[in-house]
């Protein structure tokens, strides 16, 4: 009992995918809204560009949105400029649909807007905007067997038109399974909003101890900025005893034991997910063996994102790849927590990668080169329990930030399931 029936257009067989459920009716989408498309000023024209107030969207603004709707874009176009191309003036309410490239990135423009020519823009006629908002994340995948392209997949606007879909004729019904939806969208867009503040706060509280401490002593000046009077300025390899470079060993998809590699760490952490495997004899695994509180340094990856530190917070055995460096602390200078935080901060990974020097294709930074960057560090016995303070404040911060993703990926699972459901039949709203 679902509900949609599409035609994917001249070039294609008229697929029976869904049943269409009583109370809804077939159209094709050049019924339900009209499709408009988008242009370019000349760029050689500065009158087209300098001084523009009509926001201008490319597909990358729709990309990097985060959120359902759209109020700025990163270029502004001057009325002349809109008159000398194809663009056109956008109201607000406009589904912003990228139809070149990247197909089906999307958002609700809540400005009159225009957009270039990557674009085929939905203006609602005859379905409630929010309703065809959602309805499109249904079509997309059926709207993807119709691009074509030399160089990249495009779709018409023309085909855009013939694309068949179902849906309520009952405009309130349309609304109520947009309601639906959009709470869900509200409530991922508020969690991800509340990720985002943590990791801000997060960073502030970064700033603030690697400055000022816990203890609030009098402040000096130091080689690398103002720190607590008792605290000192030392080159990492002074409260190291080993730089421990990893396996290097051929990768299988299944083995034994999985092994860490640069693209588990992100963000300070080492994340179990897209895990290689090597076999080798205990003897030879056994020194590679992370343990948890374990720091381990990305030292070969792009400019970017070389220097890389995650701090090993599992309980798994697992082994670390050649392109890592274990760094093995005295423990009775530092506090492995603190360590992996510190070198975690901004103003230490600045001054990690000057460093940085020029591979084949990537950049490296040595162990010996590691060792000579500058930390700020609280010393001696009452030092060490500073940094313990810091270290367990900093990694609460973290395991904060760690209960978002989940709730996001769980809300984005019923928001599919409810999708689904709502907008091909299987569930139908009920009105009163």
């Amino acid at each position: 009992m679902s509900a949609m029936t599409i035609n994917l257009g001249a070039r294609h067989a008229f697929l029976r995918k869904y049943g269409i459920p009583s109370g809804w009716q077939q159209h094709q989408l050049g019924n339900l809204a009209k499709i408009v498309g988008g242009g370019t000023p000349s760029r050689s024209e500065s009158r087209f560009w300098n001084c523009g107030v009509i926001p201008w969207a490319t597909p990358t603004d729709i990309t990097e949105n985060n959120s359902k709707y759209i109020q700025k874009t990163s270029e502004y176009i001057t009325e002349a400029g809109l008159q000398s191309s194809a663009a056109t003036l956008l109201p607000a309410g406009t589904i912003l649909y990228t139809s070149r490239a990247t197909l089906g990135a999307k958002s609700i423009s809540t400005v009159p807007m225009a957009t270039n020519q990557g674009f085929a823009n939905f203006l609602p006629e005859n379905v409630d905007v929010d309703y065809l908002y959602y309805l499109l994340d249904v079509l997309t995948p059926l709207i993807k067997r119709l691009s074509a392209g030399t160089t990249f997949d495009e779709v018409s606007k023309r085909d855009l038109r013939t694309v068949w879909c179902a849906v309520p004729k009952i405009r309130e019904e349309q609304t109520s399974i947009a309601q639906i939806l959009n709470a869900i969208d509200t409530s991922i867009e508020r969690t991800r909003f509340a990720a985002e503040h943590a990791i801000f706060v997060k960073n502030a509280l970064k700033q603030c101890l690697f400055t000022e401490g816990v203890l609030h002593e009098p402040q000096r000046k130091t080689s690398i900025g103002f720190l607590p009077q008792s605290w000192e300025v030392v080159p990492i390899s002074s409260i190291v005893k080993n730089f421990q470079y990893g396996l290097s060993k051929a990768m299988q998809q299944k083995g034994e034991i999985p092994i860490i590699r640069m693209g588990n760490i992100q963000n300070g952490e080492i994340l179990l997910n897209d895990l290689k495997y090597v076999t080798l004899p205990k003897k030879v695994i056994r020194p590679y063996l992370v343990n948890r509180g374990d720091v381990l340094f990305n030292r070969t990856n792009s400019q970017e994102h070389v220097g890389k530190v995650g701090i090993y917070r599992h309980e798994r055995p697992i082994v670390f790849a050649s392109y890592l460096i274990r760094l093995l602390p005295d423990t009775t200078k530092v506090d492995n927590y603190y360590l992996g935080q510190v070198l975690n901060s901004y103003t230490t990974q600045c001054r990690i990668k000057r460093y940085a020097t020029p591979g084949v294709q990537q950049v490296n930074i040595n162990a010996k080169n590691l060792g000579k960057v500058l930390i700020p560090l609280p010393v001696g016995e009452k030092g060490l329990e500073e940094q313990r303070k810091i270290g367990q404040i900093l990694e609460g911060a973290d395991a904060l930030i760690r209960t978002f993703n989940p709730k996001i990926q769980a809300l984005q699972i019923l928001k599919n399931n409810l999708m689904h459901d709502l907008l091909t039949g299987h569930v139908c709203t009920v009105l009163k």
